[in-house]
């Protein structure tokens, strides 16, 4: 007999959107309802929406949020802010601003850092460089946030990237990418 109902909502963008998966089932927000969901009954609300940015997640996900009233939340966005060139100072303050208020739901936080994205073919020298280091940039902000907060970051960036990551764009995770992810988001 499962116990409760556990309220799960995802904010992000096309990767929590679950976008490159054949199936909105291979995405890692349904692989992670699907883990919590053995001892719980699981409510999976997922608000991501492809191309948001942190901006896009303050306007227009976390003012459902409260109403949701989440026991989860995963949190990751930024992949958007960086390839939009959004200052690091605009993402912070807008990042800080949706953990803030994500705290004070009560609910538990889970913060992804943002992986380097893009596969060698499709991001040439020196773009690679260029995207490594900012993505660098945005996760110091991304982890420096989430201690300030006090709530559990999820290191994505230094996951390996094994053959069949990618989806056939290149750039999204294949669905063995979204499961390599959820294998390394412990929710409980």
């Amino acid at each position: 007999l499962k116990s409760q109902t556990i309220i799960y909502i995802a904010l992000g963008d096309s990767l929590t959107a679950g976008v490159g998966a054949t199936d909105y089932k291979k995405s890692y927000p349904y692989l992670l309802a699907q883990k919590l969901s053995f001892e719980n009954n699981v409510e999976l609300v997922n608000l991501a929406r492809a191309g948001d940015m942190a901006e896009d997640v303050l306007t227009n996900q976390l003012p459902q949020v409260s109403s949701l009233k989440p026991d989860i939340v995963t949190l990751f966005i930024g992949v958007n802010d960086i390839h939009n060139l959004k200052s690091l100072r605009e993402f912070e303050s807008n990042f800080s601003r949706i953990a803030i208020s994500l705290k004070n739901s009560g609910a538990k936080i889970y913060i992804l850092s943002l992986p380097y994205l893009g596969s060698p073919k499709i991001v040439y020298l020196p773009y690679n460089i260029i995207l490594d280091f900012r993505t660098k940039q945005f996760n110091s902000v991304i982890k420096k946030v989430a201690a300030d907060m006090k709530v559990e970051y999820i290191d994505l960036y230094s996951l390996n990237k094994p053959a069949g990551f990618y989806s056939s764009d290149q750039f999204h995770p294949s669905d063995f990418g979204y499961e390599e992810w959820s294998k390394a988001i412990n929710v409980n």
